[in-house]
């Protein structure tokens, strides 16, 4: 009996005991619960990490960020450039996307703004610099561009810059922007979410409360903000006085979809919508700003040949080049399967006449003649019209130029591969002579014009050239019927 009570009291105050420690430890969640609601930003989640001495992460290799891996965009292609720019040495690497204009526009301007910047005092970046420029001098300068979220009408890009230099020093900055792939509206990172919500966000970034003021947390950029389907928010910033490491701050998705904008969960919604298709862009009218690279536009006149032009087709395809085929109507009605097969591959076609006449020797119903039979030959081959011509022998007057109807596109170098029937001799003028922007005259009919070809586009290629068809050579720059053009214009 006393051994029984014994045991009863025992249990009774060990239940007290329990009943005592769970109401000091709801007491303390009580406490604890009151001083957050008081605080500036909200409650920390178990995988950030936000103190006095902020999180930073190692500067990535050039073009690389294990925050942003590149994600495959249909229609998307990489470019790349290695420049000498002023006392910088450039390397940049971008994306453009078939059929989002805006975003290839937008890039454009961002690259064109960096290489300006870059260039000497009073001057202005020039394709030329990207000749040659392999070996590194001065500062470096990385500049990337890439899409790091693409999905329903909504591409998000990832815009970095990193400048180091000799001693040792390095800066990096970066942003987002989101491109709609059907209005080709660009909008900054920045409007994702709500204005009054960002200084909540650069507190966080550096450990600093809100109602402390600090010059520091003010100067922290809020433009790299990118926001994942999941609903997640990282949030990347170089902070000042730490140049060259950058903080990241990532917000789970509650409290990402606390600080969004109208705008930021209209993108959420896209993020996680199937994506749009866009139209096909055919090779030759793909973008390329030849502002930016250096570009040189091969051309070959008088066939298609069914012997010689497969063959260089063969050699384009192999070195991804793009050129312009201007045939002549009789050649094109003799092989229209070859003229197929060129413009199967994606190449630019362009009328050189029917029977290739000095143009300025005819009466002008004979040069509209000449025009309408070849311009119905090369349709009736290949299914289209072609857009522009070149006179046979470059011989055009005012008369000429206004009968033929399209543009009239020349050359600026002339390989006389047709006199010298040689490699040795046509393939050294060409390099002598070209320059950024050139249109460059060839030959396809001729067995040993295919033959320089290998080492022609090697050699341009290992320069630094994009070798470009004419549309894409004179992209921006409106080709009017009846004008004449031999090379791109420089910008101004």
């Amino acid at each position: 009996m006393g051994l029984g009570m014994g045991r009863t009291r025992g249990s009774v105050a060990a239940a007290c005991l329990h009943v005592l420690l769970a109401a000091i430890c709801v007491a303390a969640l009580v406490c604890s619960g009151d001083s957050m609601a008081g605080a500036p930003y909200p409650a920390l989640h178990p995988h950030e990490r936000v103190s006095s001495q902020p999180e930073t992460v190692a500067l990535p290799q050039p073009l690389s960020d294990a925050l942003d891996g590149p994600v495959q965009v249909p229609g998307g292609y990489g470019m790349a450039l290695t420049a000498r720019v002023g006392e910088h040495h450039v390397h940049a690497s971008w994306t453009y996307v078939d059929g989002v204009p805006g975003l290839n526009t937008h890039v454009d301007s961002w690259l064109l703004g960096l290489l300006d910047a870059a260039a000497p005092a009073g001057g202005r970046y020039r394709p030329a610099m990207a000749l040659n420029a392999q070996q590194p001098t001065g500062q470096e300068l990385t500049a990337s561009a890439a899409p790091v979220q693409a999905a329903g009408t909504v591409i998000v890009v990832r815009q970095k810059v990193r400048t180091s230099g000799t001693g040792g020093t390095a800066s990096e900055r970066s942003e987002t922007v989101y491109v709609d792939t059907v209005s080709g509206a660009v909008r900054g990172g920045a409007e994702l979410v709500r204005p009054e919500a960002v200084p909540g966000i650069q507190s966080r970034m550096v450990g600093v409360p809100a109602q402390i003021a600090t010059p520091v947390r003010q100067d922290i950029p809020v433009g790299d903000l990118v926001l994942k389907p999941s609903g997640e928010l990282a949030v990347s910033a170089e902070v000042p006085g730490n140049p060259g490491g950058n903080v990241t701050l990532t917000m789970n998705a509650a409290d990402a979809g606390a600080v969004l904008s109208d705008y930021g969960r209209q993108v959420l919604g896209q993020l996680n919508a199937a994506a749009v298709p866009r139209p096909a862009t055919a090779p030759a009218a793909r973008h390329v700003n030849c502002d930016i690279v250096p570009c040189a536009a091969l051309t070959y006149d008088d066939g298609p040949d069914a012997r010689t032009t497969p063959q260089l087709l063969a050699i384009l395809a192999e070195r991804k080049a793009q050129a312009t085929f201007f045939m002549t109507g009789s050649n094109t009605a003799a092989n229209p399967a070859t003229a197929k097969q060129v413009a199967d591959a994606g190449f630019a076609i362009g009328n050189h006449t029917f029977s290739h006449p000095y143009l300025t020797k005819l009466p002008i119903p004979a040069v509209k003649k000449e025009m309408e039979r070849t311009d119905a030959a090369i349709l009736a081959a290949t299914g289209s019209t072609p857009a522009m011509m070149r006179p046979p022998y470059g011989a055009a007057d005012a008369a000429v130029q206004g009968a033929v109807g399209k543009p009239l596109i020349i050359w600026a170098v002339d390989s006389l591969d047709w006199q010298s029937k040689n490699p040795a001799v046509f393939v050294p003028k060409v390099l002598k002579e070209i320059t950024p922007g050139a249109v460059v005259l060839m030959h396809d009919v001729q067995p040993t014009t295919i033959a320089g070809q290998q080492e022609l586009m090697s050699t341009l290629q290992a320069q630094g050239y994009q070798l470009v068809s004419v549309p894409q050579l004179f992209e921006g720059t409106p080709l009017v019927p009846g004008h004449v053009y031999r090379s791109r214009p420089v910008r101004q």
